[in-house]
Protein backbone atom coordinates (compact mmCIF):
# COMPACT_ATOMS: atom_id res chain seq x y z
CA UNK A 1 0.00 0.00 0.00
CA UNK A 2 1.64 3.68 -1.05
CA UNK A 3 -0.10 6.45 1.04
CA UNK A 4 -0.56 9.49 -1.35
CA UNK A 5 1.48 12.77 -1.08
CA UNK A 6 -0.15 15.15 -3.57
CA UNK A 7 -2.96 16.85 -3.49
CA UNK A 8 -5.27 14.11 -6.08
CA UNK A 9 -4.39 10.69 -7.57
CA UNK A 10 -6.43 10.40 -10.79
CA UNK A 11 -7.28 6.67 -11.93
CA UNK A 12 -9.04 5.76 -14.97
CA UNK A 13 -12.13 5.12 -12.82
CA UNK A 14 -11.93 7.52 -9.45
CA UNK A 15 -10.24 10.10 -8.06
CA UNK A 16 -8.39 9.67 -4.20
CA UNK A 17 -8.42 12.65 -1.88
CA UNK A 18 -4.74 13.39 -0.09
CA UNK A 19 -3.60 11.06 2.28
CA UNK A 20 -5.94 7.89 1.08
CA UNK A 21 -4.07 4.46 0.37
CA UNK A 22 -4.48 3.00 -2.93
CA UNK A 23 -3.64 -0.61 -4.06
CA UNK A 24 -0.37 -1.29 -6.03
CA UNK A 25 -0.64 -1.85 -9.73
CA UNK A 26 -3.83 0.93 -10.30
CA UNK A 27 -2.90 3.05 -13.46
CA UNK A 28 -2.20 6.34 -11.52
CA UNK A 29 -1.36 9.69 -12.59
CA UNK A 30 -0.45 12.74 -9.86
CA UNK A 31 -1.97 16.27 -10.10
CA UNK A 32 1.33 17.59 -8.52
CA UNK A 33 1.49 21.59 -7.50
CA UNK A 34 4.25 23.21 -6.55
CA UNK A 35 5.05 24.37 -3.59
CA UNK A 36 4.40 28.17 -1.80
CA UNK A 37 8.02 27.77 -0.93
CA UNK A 38 9.13 26.93 -4.53
CA UNK A 39 7.25 29.95 -5.89
CA UNK A 40 8.70 32.03 -3.61
CA UNK A 41 11.93 30.99 -4.12
CA UNK A 42 11.38 31.85 -7.52
CA UNK A 43 10.13 35.16 -6.95
CA UNK A 44 13.21 36.16 -5.20
CA UNK A 45 15.46 34.99 -7.96
CA UNK A 46 13.22 36.72 -10.41
CA UNK A 47 14.11 39.93 -7.83
CA UNK A 48 17.31 39.50 -7.50
CA UNK A 49 17.96 39.63 -12.04
CA UNK A 50 16.22 42.82 -11.92
CA UNK A 51 17.63 44.00 -9.06
CA UNK A 52 21.14 43.41 -11.03
CA UNK A 53 19.99 44.63 -14.01
CA UNK A 54 19.12 47.93 -11.76
CA UNK A 55 22.24 48.03 -11.22
CA UNK A 56 24.18 47.74 -13.88
CA UNK A 57 22.16 50.47 -15.74
CA UNK A 58 22.97 52.79 -12.78
CA UNK A 59 26.43 52.07 -13.22
CA UNK A 60 26.34 53.13 -16.73
CA UNK A 61 24.93 56.18 -15.77
CA UNK A 62 27.95 58.50 -14.19
CA UNK A 63 30.08 57.07 -16.75
CA UNK A 64 28.06 58.41 -19.76
CA UNK A 65 27.09 61.80 -18.17
CA UNK A 66 31.25 62.08 -18.47
CA UNK A 67 31.50 61.58 -21.70
CA UNK A 68 29.03 64.68 -22.32
CA UNK A 69 25.59 64.26 -23.20
CA UNK A 70 25.90 66.99 -26.29
CA UNK A 71 23.75 69.99 -26.50
CA UNK A 72 20.72 71.26 -28.45
CA UNK A 73 23.02 71.30 -32.35
CA UNK A 74 25.42 68.45 -31.54
CA UNK A 75 24.78 65.18 -29.02
CA UNK A 76 27.24 64.13 -27.31
CA UNK A 77 28.76 59.99 -26.98
CA UNK A 78 27.01 59.74 -23.89
CA UNK A 79 23.46 60.61 -24.53
CA UNK A 80 23.02 57.20 -26.08
CA UNK A 81 24.47 54.86 -23.57
CA UNK A 82 22.63 57.32 -21.04
CA UNK A 83 19.18 56.72 -22.53
CA UNK A 84 19.62 53.27 -22.60
CA UNK A 85 20.60 52.69 -19.24
CA UNK A 86 17.60 54.97 -18.11
CA UNK A 87 15.57 52.53 -20.13
CA UNK A 88 16.67 49.71 -18.10
CA UNK A 89 16.96 50.73 -14.77
CA UNK A 90 13.33 52.45 -15.23
CA UNK A 91 12.40 48.88 -16.86
CA UNK A 92 14.24 46.70 -14.03
CA UNK A 93 12.44 48.68 -11.35
CA UNK A 94 9.01 48.54 -12.45
CA UNK A 95 9.72 44.79 -12.76
CA UNK A 96 11.25 44.33 -9.57
CA UNK A 97 8.33 46.24 -7.47
CA UNK A 98 5.86 43.99 -9.87
CA UNK A 99 7.77 40.78 -8.61
CA UNK A 100 7.13 42.18 -4.76
CA UNK A 101 3.70 42.70 -5.40
CA UNK A 102 2.69 39.56 -6.83
CA UNK A 103 4.72 37.28 -4.32
CA UNK A 104 1.89 38.44 -1.93
CA UNK A 105 -0.50 37.25 -4.45
CA UNK A 106 1.30 33.77 -5.40
CA UNK A 107 -1.16 31.23 -6.46
CA UNK A 108 0.26 27.80 -5.36
CA UNK A 109 -1.50 25.60 -8.37
CA UNK A 110 0.61 27.73 -11.13
CA UNK A 111 3.43 25.27 -12.73
CA UNK A 112 6.53 26.83 -13.16
CA UNK A 113 7.99 27.04 -16.32
CA UNK A 114 11.23 25.31 -17.22
CA UNK A 115 13.31 25.97 -20.32
CA UNK A 116 13.87 22.72 -22.48
CA UNK A 117 16.37 22.42 -24.68
CA UNK A 118 14.72 23.75 -27.53
CA UNK A 119 14.24 27.11 -25.23
CA UNK A 120 18.37 27.37 -24.33
CA UNK A 121 19.25 26.81 -28.68
CA UNK A 122 16.30 29.40 -28.97
CA UNK A 123 17.88 32.00 -26.48
CA UNK A 124 21.90 30.88 -28.01
CA UNK A 125 20.90 31.74 -31.51
CA UNK A 126 19.14 35.41 -30.39
CA UNK A 127 22.71 36.11 -28.18
CA UNK A 128 24.40 34.81 -31.04
CA UNK A 129 22.77 37.61 -33.01
CA UNK A 130 23.73 40.07 -30.74
CA UNK A 131 27.10 39.53 -30.72
CA UNK A 132 27.40 38.86 -34.69
CA UNK A 133 25.11 42.31 -35.08
CA UNK A 134 28.66 45.21 -33.99
CA UNK A 135 30.84 42.58 -36.17
CA UNK A 136 28.66 42.32 -39.77
CA UNK A 137 27.89 46.49 -38.96
CA UNK A 138 31.54 47.45 -39.47
CA UNK A 139 31.86 45.38 -42.77
CA UNK A 140 28.37 45.06 -45.14
CA UNK A 141 26.90 48.44 -42.95
CA UNK A 142 23.68 49.42 -40.83
CA UNK A 143 20.89 48.69 -43.26
CA UNK A 144 21.52 44.77 -44.18
CA UNK A 145 23.18 43.84 -40.87
CA UNK A 146 20.40 44.95 -39.02
CA UNK A 147 17.88 43.60 -41.61
CA UNK A 148 19.48 40.21 -41.30
CA UNK A 149 20.04 40.09 -37.46
CA UNK A 150 16.46 41.20 -36.93
CA UNK A 151 15.50 38.64 -39.74
CA UNK A 152 17.33 36.03 -37.91
CA UNK A 153 16.13 37.13 -34.42
CA UNK A 154 12.51 37.12 -35.58
CA UNK A 155 12.79 33.09 -36.67
CA UNK A 156 14.77 32.37 -33.33
CA UNK A 157 12.03 33.52 -31.76
CA UNK A 158 9.40 31.67 -33.47
CA UNK A 159 7.91 33.51 -36.66
CA UNK A 160 6.32 31.26 -38.83
CA UNK A 161 6.66 31.53 -42.43
CA UNK A 162 8.62 34.76 -44.42
CA UNK A 163 6.60 37.61 -45.00
CA UNK A 164 6.01 38.34 -41.11
CA UNK A 165 9.93 38.35 -40.15
CA UNK A 166 10.81 40.11 -43.62
CA UNK A 167 7.96 42.89 -42.93
CA UNK A 168 9.52 43.12 -38.74
CA UNK A 169 12.98 43.66 -39.85
CA UNK A 170 11.99 45.87 -42.58
CA UNK A 171 10.25 47.76 -39.63
CA UNK A 172 13.05 47.85 -37.52
CA UNK A 173 15.66 48.36 -39.52
CA UNK A 174 13.59 52.00 -41.10
CA UNK A 175 12.48 52.92 -37.45
CA UNK A 176 16.07 52.76 -36.31
CA UNK A 177 17.13 54.39 -38.77
CA UNK A 178 14.63 57.14 -39.16
CA UNK A 179 15.41 57.58 -35.40
CA UNK A 180 19.35 57.88 -35.42
CA UNK A 181 20.01 58.49 -38.55
CA UNK A 182 17.36 61.26 -39.62
CA UNK A 183 16.13 62.88 -36.36
CA UNK A 184 19.43 62.82 -34.61
CA UNK A 185 21.60 63.15 -37.37
CA UNK A 186 24.04 60.20 -36.66
CA UNK A 187 26.34 58.60 -39.17
CA UNK A 188 24.97 55.22 -39.14
CA UNK A 189 28.40 52.64 -40.62
CA UNK A 190 27.75 52.69 -44.73
CA UNK A 191 30.31 49.58 -44.97
CA UNK A 192 29.84 48.66 -48.79
CA UNK A 193 26.36 48.58 -49.18
CA UNK A 194 25.21 52.65 -48.79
Amino acid sequence: MTSITSEYILTPFNAYPMGQSIERGEVLKRVCKPSRKKMKIFSRLEFIVYCVFCAAAAAIIVPSVRLGLGGKEELGPGLLPFLASLCVLATGAVLAILTLLRREKVNPSAELEKIDRKGWIRVGEILFSFAVWPLLVGVIGYIISTFLVSLGMAKAIGYKGWLRPIILSISITFCIWFLFGFMFHLDLPAGFSF
